[in-house]
């Protein structure tokens, strides 16, 4: 398997480009996972100590900063698959000029921020006390202008989608040229083992390059199927037994969040497959996972939430139940951080030393 990722030069088979694309989306989408976990600690420390109205600042910055980030993600990872999308039109004879959709792509992406800067705005003008608009002349200026935006832009959506799932399905199922061509010779395919020999076997010894970039496939698969699963068939179970009086109150969300907290278990084979070609203990898993804790605590308190809104029929019983889950700034809340940040900095050590460079016994042995 070729890993040069972002190299333009030469030709891919319809295979390793969509190994290749798989290890972007992976890349991406735990990049995001860290980014948007990290993302509340952090507001949080900037709420409390820069804001007098904490509460209400946390939760816009909170969310504003969640939307940029997955925008950002948007953005990004069409252009990081451009190398392999040239290879790939090389080996079908084609030129790189041809890649030009996914640029297409990630500037139709740049229009969510400007969504989400116009949410933000409207939210300002929500909270402003002194009853004068103050990025708009009126109110109906701020919905003609909201509201004629987001006509145009998913109707631009509506027409990249389309363009980009044929432009796709010929990628990846136009078949490369027989012969060398001007861009290379044929691409050899590197023999791979079967998919639970590669990816969910915790035996023997992988080397630094195909541990990274199997890891990246497979967050990007679990970032799928195990939230999708979650959706399926934990949640429906869940709702089942909570009906029957046989599970407590919030369980049914707590399996619709559980799939979207856990996905980057998925890795923990390969994870202990590393650890025994450095010479580690498989205990030290528990560190590069740590970080996974904080999640599971905050997606437990969210159901635990979800699952009391049938009683917001009461008036204050609703009130207190909203005021307690979305104010901040409480010593409990203090702590929750503190554990967060803790285990947030126990996890990038433990995957910055499973980075590490591989012996030179280590790599000869390493499985293909």
């Amino acid at each position: 398997m070729n890993h040069a990722i972002f190299s333009t030069a030469g030709r891919l088979t319809r295979r390793d480009y969509a190994l290749i694309i798989a290890a972007l989306c992976g890349g991406a989408s735990l990049l995001t996972f860290a980014a948007i976990s990290l993302l509340l600690p952090l507001t949080y420390v900037t709420a409390t100590l820069f804001f007098r109205e904490m509460t209400l600042m946390f939760w816009i910055l909170f969310f504003m900063g969640g939307a940029l980030i997955l925008a950002s993600a948007a953005i990004l990872l069409p252009l990081l698959a451009i190398p392999a999308t040239v290879r790939r039109l090389h080996d079908i004879g084609r030129g790189s000029w041809l890649a030009f959709p996914l640029v297409l792509l990630s500037l139709i992406a740049f229009g969510l921020p400007v969504f989400f800067l116009f949410i933000f705005a409207a939210l300002l003008e929500g909270i402003n006390q002194s009853g004068s608009m103050v990025f708009f002349d009126s109110p109906e200026q701020l919905e003609l202008i909201l509201g004629s935006f987001v006509l145009g832009y998913f109707i631009l959506c509506f027409v990249t989608l389309f363009i980009m799932s044929v432009y796709g399905a010929w990628i990846f199922l136009k078949k490369g040229m027989s012969t060398a061509n001007c861009y290379g010779d044929v691409p050899a395919e590197e023999q791979i083992p079967s998919v639970r020999a590669a990816y969910f076997s915790g035996q023997g010894t992988i080397d630094r390059a195909h541990f990274v970039f199997r890891t990246l496939i497979v967050i990007a698969a679990a970032g799928v199927i195990v939230p999708t699963l979650g959706q399926s068939v934990l949640y429906p179970a869940a709702a089942i037994l909570k009906s029957l009086g046989a599970a407590p109150m919030g369980t049914d969300f707590f399996a619709l969040l559980i799939g979207g907290m856990i996905y980057p278990l998925a890795a923990l084979p390969l994870v202990l497959r590393r650890l025994r070609t450095l010479g580690r203990s498989r205990y030290e898993a528990l560190v590069v996972f740590a970080a996974l804790l904080p999640n599971l605590l905050s997606a437990a308190a969210t159901a635990r939430f979800l699952g009391s809104l049938d009683r917001l029929t009461e008036d204050a019983v609703g009130d207190a139940i909203i005021e307690e889950f979305i104010t901040i700034g409480t010593a409990n809340d203090s702590l929750f951080i503190a554990l967060w940040l803790l285990c947030a900095l126990l996890s990038l050590i433990g995957v910055v030393r499973l980075l590490k460079a591989d012996e030179e016994n280590a790599e000869a042995n390493a499985m293909a």
